[in-house]
C-alpha cells in the first residue's frame, strides 16, 4: 500500500503522479529495480500500436464469444494441426508425384485436368470428414463434461451457441481452403481446365462440407446418454460417407469429366439453394434441442418445414418443365412422403406439455386457434401437421404433372399419401405407450418406424409362403403393404388404380384413428402474461 504522507507531499496539479499512486493501490508497490512493463502499467497507448489494440479488442468482443473460444481451441488442438500439416503433406507428394506420373507430357499438352483430381481428394477428405467430426465432438463434449449448463445461465441464446460452434467449423474450412487454393491455381497454370470449372468444385465442395457439419451438430444434440452419443456419432459417419460418395460422383463424373455446362450449372444452383435450406433446418434443430424446455421448440421448425417443401415443389416444377418427364414428379412426390414420414417421426418425441410460457403465445381467436393450433408443441399437433402438410405438398405435385405433362401422376400421388398416413399412424400408435413407460426420446419413434418399415416388407411374403408354400413372383393386392415393390411398380406405370386407391383408404382410416387421440391437446388455451414478467421484460 503506499504511503499517506508521500500523497500529500505531491503536487496538486501533477497528474502524472496520482495516476501513479492509484496504479500502486492496484499493482502494489512499484520497485525501480523491477519496474513493470508498459503494456501493464498502460493498457489503452497512445501510439499507433495501442489504437490497434484497442480496434482488435473491440472487434473480438463483437464477434461470437463462442466462434471466439472454439477457434482458440480449436485451431490449437492436437487435431487440428495434424490435419492441417498432412493436408500440407499430402499436397506437396501430389504435385511431386503428379508432375513426375505426366513427364514428359506437362511440358508440351495441358495436364491440368489429370492433376485436380489427386487435389479434390486432398481437400474433400479434411472438409468433408473430419471438420463435422471435430464440430460434432466439440458440441457432444459441452454435453457430456457439464460445460454445457455454464453456457445456459449466460445471455447467450442456443442460436448463437450453435451458430459459434458452426462458424469455428467454417473457419477450418477457410484455413484448408488457403492451404490447397494455389495448387488448384497450379492446375490452371498447367492448362486443361477452366477457372469456372475450379470455382464450381470449390463452391460445391464448401456447401457440401457446410450441409455435412450441420448435419452433424443436429445429430449430436439429439441425446445427452453415452450410448446415444455413440449412436449419433455412427450416424455421422455414415452421412460423411453417403457425402463423400456423391459429392464425389458428381464432381469427378460430371463437373471434371465433362466440364461446366448449363446442366451442371442449374443442378449447383439448385443444391445451393435446397442446401441452405437444410442447413438452416438442421441449424434450429440443434439450437432447439438445447434450448430450455420451457420454450416453443416446434414453431419455428414446423415454418422452416413449410418453407423446404415450397422450395422443393419449385425444384421440381422447374425440373419438370426442363426434362418434360413424369418420372421427375413422380420422384419429387416420394421425396416428400419420405421426409413428412421421417419430420412426423420426430416430432412424436415431443411433449404434449406446455410450459406457461409456451401458453402464453397461443392464438386467442377462434380462426387462429383453427388455423394455428397444429404449429403448437405436441405429438398429435405434429402428426396432423405432417399428414396435412405432406398430403397437400403431394397433392400439389400430383396435379401438376397432371395438368402440365398430362401425365398420370395422380396414382402415384394416392400410394405416397396413403403410406404417409398410414405408416405414421401407426408409428404413433406404438410410440405413444413406449413413450409413457420409457420417457419421451427421440428414439423410441424412430425404432418404431424403422421395425415398422422391415417388418411391412417381410410379411406379404411370409403370409404367401404360408398360404402358397413357395415365395410370390407375381405382384398380387396383398403386396400392398410391401412399399418398396408397390413403389417401384408406380414408377413403371404398371400398379392398378384400385391398389393405389385401396392403399389411400387405409392410410386414412388409421389417419382418423389416431385423430381420436387428439382431444387434449385442444384443451390448451392462451394465458395472460403475469405482471412481474411484464415488469422485468420493462427493466431490460
Amino acid at each position: 500500500m503506499s504511503d499517506p504522507a508521500e500523497e500529500q507531499d505531491l503536487p496538486a496539479g501533477n497528474s502524472e503522479a496520482s495516476e501513479r499512486n492509484q496504479l500502486e493501490r492496484s499493482l502494489g508497490r512499484i520497485d525501480d529495480d523491477v519496474p513493470y512493463h508498459s503494456l501493464a502499467l498502460d493498457v489503452d497507448q497512445g501510439d499507433i500500436w495501442g489504437k490497434i489494440d484497442v480496434v482488435s479488442r473491440r472487434v473480438g468482443e463483437w464477434f461470437n464469444p463462442i466462434l471466439v473460444k472454439e477457434a482458440r481451441q480449436s485451431l490449437k488442438s492436437r487435431q487440428f494441426v495434424i490435419t492441417f500439416f498432412l493436408l500440407l503433406l499430402a499436397s506437396c507428394l501430389w504435385t511431386v508425384l503428379g508432375v513426375v506420373l505426366n513427364a514428359p507430357d506437362v511440358y508440351y499438352i495441358p495436364t491440368g485436368d489429370t492433376m485436380i483430381y489427386g487435389y479434390y481428394w486432398v481437400l474433400a477428405v479434411p472438409l468433408i470428414g473430419m471438420v463435422p467430426l471435430a464440430a460434432q465432438r466439440s458440441l457432444a463434449a459441452e454435453i457430456d463434461d457439464h460445460t454445457f449448463e455454464m453456457l445456459v445461465i449466460t445471455k447467450l441464446t442456443a442460436m448463437r451457441i450453435v451458430m459459434g460452434k458452426l462458424n469455428s467449423a467454417m473457419l477450418q474450412m477457410l484455413i484448408y481452403f488457403a492451404a490447397v487454393v494455389p495448387c488448384l491455381a497450379f492446375t490452371y497454370l498447367l492448362r486443361g481446365i477452366d477457372l469456372l470449372t475450379i470455382f464450381t468444385l470449390i463452391t460445391i465442395l464448401f456447401f457440401t462440407a457446410l450441409l455435412v457439419t450441420s448435419a452433424s451438430l443436429m445429430l449430436a444434440t439429439l441425446t445427452a446418454n453415452r450410448a446415444g452419443q455413440t449412436l449419433a456419432f455412427v450416424a455421422s459417419i455414415a452421412v460423411i460417407i453417403f457425402a463423400e460418395i456423391m459429392c464425389a460422383a458428381f464432381i469427378l463424373g460430371e463437373i471434371l469429366r465433362l466440364g461446366v455446362k448449363s446442366e451442371e450449372m442449374m443442378f449447383t444452383a439448385l443444391f445451393i439453394l435446397v442446401g441452405v435450406s437444410c442447413i438452416a433446418l438442421f441449424v434450429k434443430v440443434a439450437a432447439t434441442r438445447i434450448a430450455p424446455v420451457t420454450e416453443n421448440r416446434s414453431t419455428g421448425l414446423r415454418y422452416l418445414m413449410f418453407l423446404q417443401q415450397l422450395i422443393w415443389a419449385g425444384v421440381i416444377g422447374f425440373l419438370m418443365l426442363w426434362y418434360e418427364d413424369r418420372d421427375v414428379v413422380n420422384f419429387g412426390t416420394m421425396v416428400l412422403g419420405g421426409y413428412w414420414l421421417m419430420m412426423g417421426t420426430f416430432m412424436l418425441a415431443e411433449s404434449p406439455e406446455l410450459s406457461p410460457r409456451v401458453q402464453r403465445g397461443l392464438p386467442s381467436t377462434f380462426a387462429g386457434r383453427a388455423l394455428m393450433t397444429w404449429l403448437n408443441p405436441g405429438p398429435g399437433t405434429g402428426f396432423v401437421y405432417a399428414v396435412a402438410t405432406g398430403t397437400a405438398g403431394i397433392g400439389v405435385l400430383a396435379l401438376f404433372g397432371l395438368l402440365v405433362a398430362n401425365a398420370d401422376t395422380l396414382t402415384f400421388g394416392m400410394i405416397m399419401i396413403g403410406y404417409l398416413a398410414g405408416y405414421l399412424g401407426i408409428v404413433r400408435l406404438i410410440a405413444m405407450p413406449l413413450c409413457r413407460r420409457f420417457g419421451r426420446s427421440v428414439w423410441l419413434p424412430v425404432g418404431a418406424l424403422a421395425t415398422v418399415l422391415i417388418f411391412s416388407l417381410m410379411l406379404p411374403t411370409v403370409i404367401t409362403v404360408v398360404s402358397t408354400g413357395a415365395p410370390g413372383n407375381v405382384y398380387t393386392p396383398i403386396e400392398a403393404m410391401n412399399w418398396a415393390w408397390t413403389i417401384a411398380k408406380g414408377f413403371d406405370r404398371r400398379l392398378p388404380p384400385t391398389v393405389a386407391f385401396s392403399i389411400l383408404a387405409t392410410g386414412g382410416l388409421i389417419a382418423t384413428l389416431n385423430l381420436a387421440l387428439l382431444f387434449r391437446e385442444f384443451d390448451y388455451r392462451r394465458i395472460a402474461v403475469p405482471q412481474r414478467v411484464l415488469d422485468d421484460s420493462a427493466a431490460e
